[in-house]
């Protein structure tokens, strides 16, 4: 029997960039890998030019990674959109499905504390360049070529949000006092912890950060 993993919105042919979905749950990762790809949109608003960037790819699932791809292919935005005529990058998340409900009892929960300051990084390869500094109210995301900072503010020992502050580059500069609510649901052992985040209720992502001091 062939496999396939379920896409919420594959009848929906013409969507808008934020409602593209990005977290898949699986049975064949320990806890999240990653797919980047490369695809471009059309004059018309159809994607084409789908291709895997490897070094950004840690999921191996070639099955599935064609299933996405032709998800991917899929999807048309409007003739009017301003996505239309270049080129773009999508991570696509595959995530244990254990994970799909996860959370924290109370008393795991406290362990979040130790995240409340500190350097860290996410394990998504696509961001691995990207150095986060975690002061008391203020959170700072950056490379050499980008800077972001937000106002943190935490709400228990795993669950805090994130109010954009400042960005570097004018194109996101609407972003501005829009806040990201962040819930971590999983602790591992290794400095490591899982979040979902929600931006807008449009951009619902999970992903994992490590700490490094």
């Amino acid at each position: 029997m062939n496999k396939k993993i379920f896409f919420l919105l594959l009848f929906i042919p013409i969507i808008t960039f934020s409602q593209v979905q990005q977290d898949f749950y699986v049975q064949d990762v320990e806890t999240i890998e990653y797919l980047t790809l490369s695809f471009c949109v059309d004059n018309e608003g159809k994607t084409n030019s789908v291709t895997i960037i490897p070094e950004n790819t840690s999921y191996k699932n070639n099955e599935f990674i064609q299933q996405v791809i032709k998800y991917r292919k899929g999807i048309e935005y409007s003739p009017n959109s301003k996505l239309r005529n270049n080129c773009y990058e999508s991570t696509f998340n595959f995530i244990n499905h254990n994970l799909k409900d996860k959370k924290l009892t109370s008393s795991e929960c406290q362990k979040g504390n130790e995240f409340r300051k500190g350097r860290f990084i996410y394990k998504n390869s696509r961001y691995s360049d990207f150095i986060i500094i975690r002061r008391k109210n203020i959170q700072i995301e950056k490379n050499k070529d980008e800077k972001y900072t937000y106002k943190i503010e935490w709400l228990s020992p795993c669950h805090y949000t994130l109010t954009y502050h400042k960005v570097s580059e004018k194109k996101y500069e609407y972003l501005i006092g829009e806040i990201i609510d962040v819930k971590i649901i999983d602790i591992l052992k290794d400095g490591k912890y899982i979040y979902k985040s929600n931006l807008l209720d449009r951009t619902i992502l999970t992903g994992m950060i490590e700490k490094l001091n």
